[in-house]
């Protein structure tokens, strides 16, 4: 029993080294601050019509910010750095501290999920298999959706994603449209186990950099928004040995 403990410990503890291995491939839609206006209509999982209204801030060295607006709903702003996340209800002014986990949560009444807003905003992959005829991602940080498959890059028709509970969805990417020299896809359908819809980007312009901009500056202030961040998520500096590592070490002791 002792040294299946052990094997158990070692297999998991190297495959957990082959993920910090693999790189990273951030896959950006935005390379520059912009704002984005985009339009959700859906059938949701209760056969039901849901619609949002999502106004997308994009700062590629700070904080993410989603206006999102429902038609018989409390708008919500979700806010997130991609270490750390919150959103405010915008009746009630309530704060809510955001965690991974809470990343599964539906967006209103929709299909939609705050890790899709965490992946527009910090576009974390770890490559995988990308030399095939498909390229498949899978997601660094996220709780939600494990995998990303394209049928081709730069812009993809097709996108399939796979997470949590088996769930997978679909998205076909109609048409790609330049908008001040960002292209972007402007006609979206959605396809899910119980759910379909469709998006589409209504706008998008840059954001022009102001004077004594606080989201700027902030960044510039704080000491690990650089140059120990790769966009917004550390990748130097001390890190604490993963748990699996540190059993794997004393059980290699014994």
């Amino acid at each position: 029993m002792h040294k299946i403990a052990r094997l158990s410990a070692f297999l998991m503890a190297a495959c957990l080294c082959q993920a910090v291995a693999q790189d990273m491939c951030p896959q950006y839609l935005l390379d520059s601050a912009m704002t984005v206006n985009i339009e959700g209509r859906f059938i949701n999982a209760q056969k039901s019509r849901a619609s949002l209204d999502i106004e997308w801030r994009h700062h590629p060295e700070a904080l993410d910010t989603f206006f999102v607006n429902f038609p018989k709903r409390e708008a919500i702003m979700f806010v997130t750095a991609g270490d750390s996340r919150y959103e405010v209800f915008s009746q009630q002014k309530v704060k809510r501290q955001l965690g991974l986990h809470h990343l599964r949560d539906n967006i209103g009444n929709t299909p939609l999920k705050l890790d899709d807003l965490e992946l527009l905003a910090n576009g974390l992959f770890m490559c995988r298999d990308s030399s095939k005829s498909q390229k498949i991602f899978s997601t660094a940080f996220s709780n939600m959706w494990y995998s990303m498959v394209v049928d081709t890059l730069p812009r993809p028709e097709k996108v399939v994603m796979r997470g949590a509970r088996k769930e997978a969805r679909t998205f076909t990417i109609g048409a790609w449209k330049d908008f001040s020299g960002t292209m972007l896809p402007t006609l979206v359908s959605l396809t899910g186990p119980n759910y379909s819809g469709s998006l589409w980007v209504r706008s998008a312009y840059p954001i022009i950099k102001q004077k004594g901009d606080p989201i700027v500056e902030n960044a510039q202030k704080n000491p690990f928004r650089r140059p120990l961040l790769f966009r917004k998520t550390l990748v130097d500096g001390k890190r604490e040995i993963p748990l699996i590592l540190k059993l794997n070490q004393e059980l290699l002791r014994e």
